[in-house]
């Protein structure tokens, strides 16, 4: 029997604990060679799950994934005076970055600039809802259905979900933060945190909530994918351009 909680990532992968998880990412780690692209499918699908994880939780200011990513691989990162062997990630603009896998896995603790972009998440999910059920109702076919601008598969309203493409909600979140002089920390008493009964945190200033819904709807693009589509080509694919994207109404 094993302890502590099972490490779920959104492509599916699971491991039973933290431990687990973090021995398969130690051994995907050392099983390339230092400047190596992780080309193998499965290694690169979990390391992008991997990412969004640490996005969600741990990342603070623009997001880890960014515009999408080409491709992973290892290098050597001096810390306190020793060499250390960690994961980068290079992005579909040339832009690279590392990032901890054990702090990925760990995803604790949630900090305020987590909170505070989930509190922007919550704030808009019912205007991208309500943006999704419009789309459908004016570009399905007879049956309901669109095809997902990632797979081409035929997908109903059910299957299907919105995807941002060019800045993820944490970049526009935090472009926001910076518009309003938030930069180093967001105020006290904009958002509250999770409460009883309350599973998210949500903003408390009423008027900055107005003030990013507007700015949401003027910088968020987004695109109808599948469900069922791989994180994997979700991220290296966030720099394409959409025919016909979601408007806010």
């Amino acid at each position: 029997m094993s302890r502590g909680h099972p490490v779920v990532l959104s492509n599916g992968s699971k491991w039973p604990n933290k431990t687990v998880a973090k021995a398969y990412f130690r051994a995907l780690r050392d099983r390339w060679g230092v400047g190596v692209v992780i080309d193998d499918p499965i290694d690169h699908e979990n390391l992008c799950a991997l990412l969004e994880r640490y996005d969600e939780v741990i990342a603070t200011g623009p997001s880890k994934v960014g515009c999408g990513i080409r491709h992973f691989e290892t290098r050597e990162n001096v810390s306190h005076g020793g060499l250390t062997i960690g994961f980068w990630v290079i992005r579909t603009d040339d832009s690279e970055t590392d990032f901890s896998f054990m702090s990925a896995v760990d995803g604790q603790p949630r900090n305020p600039d987590a909170e505070f972009v989930e509190a922007c998440r919550e704030a808009v999910y019912e205007r991208i809802s309500e943006a999704k059920r419009e789309f459908f109702r004016k570009h399905a076919d007879g049956a309901g259905r669109l095809a997902c601008t990632v797979t081409g598969e035929l997908v109903s309203a059910a299957a299907a979900r919105v995807d941002y493409i060019g800045k993820s909600l944490r970049d526009i979140a935090w472009d926001f933060r910076v518009s309003e002089g938030w930069g180093a920390a967001v105020p006290q008493g904009v958002i509250s945190p999770p409460a009883d009964a309350q599973v998210s945190a949500q903003f408390a200033d009423m008027d900055a909530m107005i003030r990013f819904r507007f700015f949401h709807d003027r910088n968020a693009r987004m695109r109808v994918v599948s469900k069922s589509a791989l994180p994997s080509r979700l991220a290296a694919t966030r720099n394409m351009a959409v025919e016909t994207p979601l408007m806010f109404v």
